[in-house]
């Protein structure tokens, strides 16, 4: 799709506008959307549309904006709009704090790791249902820390072919364990398929803004294309992003449990789970003291 195409669908083009995500890096698949991003200085939520049967999905951001997690995803942002150069002069100053930007994400990610597996904790010993879901939030955040500490970016419909082509380090040695603490083995057609609608229905609750469509898109392209683990690690990692917008309120979790509970996969044993702790608490107590970081 033409740049121009894109464009004319933003409402003002008096802001600047950069593309990112999988189609900037030029390692997209056909399902894959465009991500775009208007900086227009506001907090609006996403909205997604259709263009030429292909999705697009528009952020808002901020010339200032500060959270090392969101620069973190703007060091290969391809500019499309940029009137007063204003996108060109911001990406140049990431871009000069590019390693320490990446490596204090890198240890965001690992503590957030660490929080969720002393909540899972917690769970365990209160035997709640959601303490599953606080290992695998653990788990995918430690996956993002190793591909930062790779140079890489973690677009999730990529993320296992970016891992199957790591080279093998110390570095890298424990993402085995981390995926078998996801749950990739556990992947079928007919378990997908039940997890792709409590995905795309825990989304619509939560998102509100038909991201649904895309799920749906990007799940059945990697089923048809007998990529059975690389969509279990997608639909995962998007429910680990909803799980986290209402994290901190109980009763919003408890209602959604149910749907958690198939669209997460969340096993019932306890013994397991514990022992998925432990493994996560050692990779993240190592990752932290070791030397790359």
């Amino acid at each position: 799709m033409e740049n121009k195409i894109i464009l004319d669908k933003i409402p003002s083009l008096e802001h600047p506008v950069g593309l990112g995500g999988c189609r900037a890096e030029k390692i997209n698949h056909v399902c894959c959307d465009y991500n775009v991003v208007i900086f227009d200085n506001t907090d609006l939520d996403d909205s997604i549309v259709e263009l030429e049967n292909e999705f697009v999905r528009l952020h808002h951001a901020n010339l200032n904006e500060s959270r090392i997690e969101v620069l973190s995803q703007y060091q290969n942002l391809q500019i499309i709009n940029d009137p007063k150069w204003e996108l060109k002069i911001f990406l140049s100053k990431i871009k000069e704090k590019k390693e320490s930007i990446l490596a204090t994400y890198s240890k965001k990610c690992i503590i957030e790791s660490q929080v969720c597996l002393t909540k899972a904790k917690d769970g365990l010993t209160t035997s709640t249902p959601l303490a599953s879901c606080w290992i695998k939030c653990a788990a995918y955040f430690l996956i993002d820390a190793i591909l930062v500490l790779n140079g890489k970016q973690n677009f999730p419909v990529h993320t296992l072919d970016t891992i199957r082509n790591l080279k093998p380090s110390k570095l890298n040695d424990s993402i085995s364990l981390i995926t078998e603490c996801i749950g990739l083995e556990r992947s079928t057609h007919s378990l997908l398929s039940r997890m792709l609608k409590s995905t795309q229905g825990f989304s619509d609750m939560i998102e509100k803004n038909n991201h649904s469509v895309i799920i749906k898109n990007k799940a059945d392209y990697l089923i048809e294309n007998s990529l059975l683990s690389d969509c279990y690690f997608y639909l995962g990692n998007v429910n680990r992003n909803n799980f986290f917008k209402i994290s901190n309120s109980p009763k919003e979790l408890s209602e959604f449990t149910h749907v958690l509970k198939t669209g997460f996969d969340l096993e019932n044993d306890s013994v397991k789970h514990e022992s998925y702790v432990n493994i996560l608490n050692e990779i993240a107590n190592n990752l932290l003291k070791d030397e790359w970081m």
